[in-house]
C-alpha cells in the first residue's frame, strides 16, 4: 500500500492529484478544471477503508482524465482527511464548499456520512458515499447517494444465501446493541430466515467483543448452523477466531460488507474455512470491466482492490457521468442527471431507486488459501424469484 502523510490542508495529497500549490489555498481555476471535493478517514481506526478509498479515487481521476477528462475540462478532487468524527467532518465540509466543489464523495463510515448529509442539505452540495451502508443516510434526502447496498438489503440476501446456499435450518444472530445500524440489519436477517423456514435460536447482544468467547461458549454442544453477525471487520475477526477456538468448527460464520478486510486479523487460515460475507464487488469477477480494473489497480498500488476501492472508484464515475448529462457543474442539474441516470460499473448496473440507493448485486465471499475469492454471485431479485417458484412448486 502506499503510504500518505496528511495535514490540516491535505498537502501531501497535492502531489497524487496534481494540484498546484496555489490551488490549496484559492478555488481552482474553473476555466481549466471540474473540481469534486472527497471526505475520507485517512487517520485514526478507520484508516485502512479511508485509504483503500483514496487508491480508488486516484485510479478513476487518472482514467477519466486520460480520456481528455469532462465536458472538455480536466478532473481535479480536493481530498480532506475526516478522521472518521462526525464532528469534524463538517468542518471539512465547510472547507470543501469554500472552495467551490460541483459534488463531493464521503465517507466511509456511516456516523460520519449522516453528519455530512445534515450539513448539505440546505445548501444542496451531491453527496455520494462509497460505503456507508445504514439506510438512514439517504431517507428523504434528495441529494445524498451512494454506490453500496443499504445493510437491509445485504442482510436480506444473506439470510436467503443461508438458507438456500448453504441448506441452513438453525441461526443465532449477533447483535451490537451500541449500534442502531446492526441492530435493523439483524432483524431483517432474522426475519428473512424466519420466513424462508429457518428457525433462529436466539439473538445474543453484546457491547463489546470480548463478550464472544463467553457467549460462543453456549452453543459449544449444540451448535447452529450459521451465527450471522453484521459488524465492522475487526471485531468480526474477533468473533471468528473466539470461535475457532472453542472448536465450533461446524457453524458457519456469516457478515456483512463490513467484514471486508478481516483476514488481516485472522491468526489461523483454519478459522476461514466457513466464513462468508457479503461484498458489492470482488476481484475474481471475471466480467471484462472488473477485470482491467483489477489490473490497472495492482498495477499502480501492487495489492488487490477490496470494496472500499471499487465503491469509490465508481463514484468517481458516477460523479463525472451525472455532469456529463447536466453539461454544468449546477448543483440542481447534477443531482436530477444521478436520480435518472443508468450507468454500468464495476458494481453492475446503477440506477437509483426513490431513496437514491443502487440495487447491486451480491457476492458472498468466502477465504481460500488466504485469498479472497468468489463463492456466489446473487441479486436480491432473482432470489426472490426462485423462492416464489419453490412456493409454488409446493402447492
Amino acid at each position: 500500500m502506499k503510504i500518505f502523510t496528511i495535514c490540516a490542508l491535505c498537502l501531501a495529497i497535492l502531489p497524487i492529484f496534481g494540484f498546484s500549490a496555489a490551488g490549496c489555498s484559492a478555488r481552482p481555476q474553473q476555466e481549466e478544471y471540474i473540481t469534486i471535493g472527497a471526505l475520507l478517514p485517512l487517520t485514526g481506526g478507520g484508516s485502512d477503508e479511508g485509504l483503500r478509498a483514496l487508491n480508488g479515487l486516484q485510479l478513476a481521476k487518472e482514467e477519466i482524465n486520460a480520456r481528455g477528462g469532462i465536458l472538455g475540462k480536466m478532473l481535479d478532487i480536493i481530498v480532506l482527511n475526516d478522521r472518521g468524527d462526525e464532528e469534524y467532518i463538517v468542518q471539512q465540509y465547510n472547507e470543501l464548499k469554500e472552495r467551490g466543489v460541483a459534488a463531493i464523495i464521503g465517507s466511509s463510515y456511516s456516523g460520519p456520512t449522516m453528519a455530512l448529509a445534515e450539513a448539505s442539505e440546505k445548501d444542496g452540495i451531491p453527496i455520494i458515499s462509497p460505503t456507508a451502508s445504514n439506510p438512514l443516510v439517504t431517507v428523504g434526502r434528495r441529494n445524498i447517494f451512494r454506490s453500496i447496498f443499504i445493510d437491509d438489503y445485504q442482510a436480506e440476501v444473506m439470510a436467503y444465501f443461508a438458507y438456500l446456499s448453504l441448506g441452513a435450518e438453525t441461526a443465532v444472530v449477533f447483535i451490537n446493541r451500541d449500534f442502531n445500524t446492526y441492530i435493523q440489519a439483524a432483524g431483517v436477517f432474522t426475519e428473512s430466515f424466519s420466513s424462508l423456514g429457518g428457525h433462529v435460536i436466539a439473538r445474543e447482544f453484546f457491547s463489546s467483543e470480548e463478550e464472544f468467547p463467553s457467549l460462543l461458549s453456549k452453543y459449544a454442544e449444540n451448535p447452529p448452523a450459521v451465527i450471522f453477525c453484521p459488524e465492522d471487520f475487526i471485531p468480526a475477526a474477533i468473533l471468528v477466531n473466539s470461535a475457532h477456538e472453542l472448536g465450533l468448527s461446524d457453524t458457519y460464520l456469516l457478515g456483512s460488507d463490513a467484514w471486508d478486510g478481516l483476514l488481516t486479523y485472522v491468526y489461523n487460515p483454519e478459522a476461514m474455512e466457513r466464513v462468508f460475507y457479503s461484498a458489492p464487488f470482488s476481484f475474481d469477477d471475471e466480467t471484462p470491466q472488473v477485470v482491467q480494473f483489477v489490473r490497472d489497480y495492482f498495477s499502480s498500488f501492487s495489492q488487490m482492490p477490496l470494496t472500499g476501492s471499487a465503491t469509490a472508484y465508481t463514484c468517481v464515475y458516477i460523479l463525472a457521468e451525472a455532469i456529463a448529462i447536466a453539461g454544468s457543474t449546477n448543483r440542481d442539474d447534477i443531482v436530477s442527471a444521478m436520480k435518472t441516470m443508468e450507468l454500468e460499473t464495476l458494481l453492475g448496473k446503477i440506477r437509483f431507486d426513490e431513496n437514491n440507493n443502487p440495487q447491486i448485486n451480491v457476492y458472498a465471499i468466502q477465504i481460500r488459501d488466504g485469498q479472497y475469492s468468489t463463492f456466489e454471485k446473487m441479486s436480491l431479485q432473482s432470489l426472490r424469484e426462485q423462492r416464489t417458484l419453490r412456493e409454488q412448486s409446493r402447492r
